[in-house]
Protein backbone atom coordinates (compact mmCIF):
# COMPACT_ATOMS: atom_id res chain seq x y z
CA UNK A 1 0.00 0.00 0.00
CA UNK A 2 1.22 3.43 -0.65
CA UNK A 3 1.74 5.61 1.81
CA UNK A 4 -0.87 8.95 1.90
CA UNK A 5 -1.77 11.61 4.03
CA UNK A 6 -4.39 11.16 5.92
CA UNK A 7 -7.56 13.93 5.60
CA UNK A 8 -6.21 15.20 9.20
CA UNK A 9 -2.89 15.84 7.72
CA UNK A 10 -4.28 17.89 5.10
CA UNK A 11 -6.44 20.19 6.82
CA UNK A 12 -3.80 21.34 9.33
CA UNK A 13 -1.64 21.90 6.19
CA UNK A 14 -4.28 23.71 5.08
CA UNK A 15 -4.89 25.49 8.17
CA UNK A 16 -1.49 26.27 9.18
CA UNK A 17 -1.17 28.24 5.63
CA UNK A 18 -4.04 30.01 6.29
CA UNK A 19 -2.74 31.12 9.69
CA UNK A 20 0.62 32.51 8.35
CA UNK A 21 -1.31 34.37 5.39
CA UNK A 22 -3.47 35.87 8.08
CA UNK A 23 -0.61 36.97 10.21
CA UNK A 24 1.51 38.30 7.69
CA UNK A 25 -1.63 40.53 6.04
CA UNK A 26 -1.86 41.51 9.93
CA UNK A 27 1.60 42.54 9.91
CA UNK A 28 1.60 44.35 6.32
CA UNK A 29 -1.59 46.75 7.60
CA UNK A 30 0.05 47.05 10.73
CA UNK A 31 3.31 48.74 9.05
CA UNK A 32 1.54 50.90 6.87
CA UNK A 33 1.78 55.24 8.14
CA UNK A 34 -1.42 56.23 9.60
CA UNK A 35 -1.95 60.12 8.97
CA UNK A 36 -2.16 62.10 11.99
CA UNK A 37 -5.04 64.44 12.27
CA UNK A 38 -3.84 66.86 13.95
CA UNK A 39 -0.48 67.22 11.90
CA UNK A 40 -1.87 70.50 9.88
CA UNK A 41 -4.27 73.02 10.61
CA UNK A 42 -7.73 72.63 9.85
CA UNK A 43 -9.27 75.18 7.08
CA UNK A 44 -10.52 78.20 8.42
CA UNK A 45 -14.63 78.27 8.72
CA UNK A 46 -16.10 80.80 5.83
CA UNK A 47 -16.83 83.94 7.58
CA UNK A 48 -20.30 84.36 8.59
CA UNK A 49 -21.64 88.02 6.68
CA UNK A 50 -24.34 89.68 8.97
CA UNK A 51 -28.14 89.74 7.77
CA UNK A 52 -29.32 92.53 5.98
CA UNK A 53 -32.81 91.89 6.52
CA UNK A 54 -34.37 93.43 9.23
CA UNK A 55 -37.21 91.11 11.20
CA UNK A 56 -40.83 91.65 10.15
CA UNK A 57 -42.89 93.95 12.72
CA UNK A 58 -46.61 92.20 14.35
CA UNK A 59 -48.57 94.46 11.71
CA UNK A 60 -46.74 92.62 8.45
CA UNK A 61 -47.15 89.45 9.93
CA UNK A 62 -50.87 90.06 10.43
CA UNK A 63 -50.97 91.39 6.82
CA UNK A 64 -49.81 88.36 5.86
CA UNK A 65 -51.78 86.05 7.51
CA UNK A 66 -54.92 87.81 6.43
CA UNK A 67 -53.32 87.37 2.55
CA UNK A 68 -53.04 83.51 3.44
CA UNK A 69 -56.69 83.29 4.96
CA UNK A 70 -58.04 85.15 1.97
CA UNK A 71 -56.49 82.61 -0.56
Amino acid sequence: MACTKSTGGKFLLIAAIAGVVAVLVALWKASKPVPDPWSSESPQPDTIEPVSSREASVDEIRDLARDEEAN
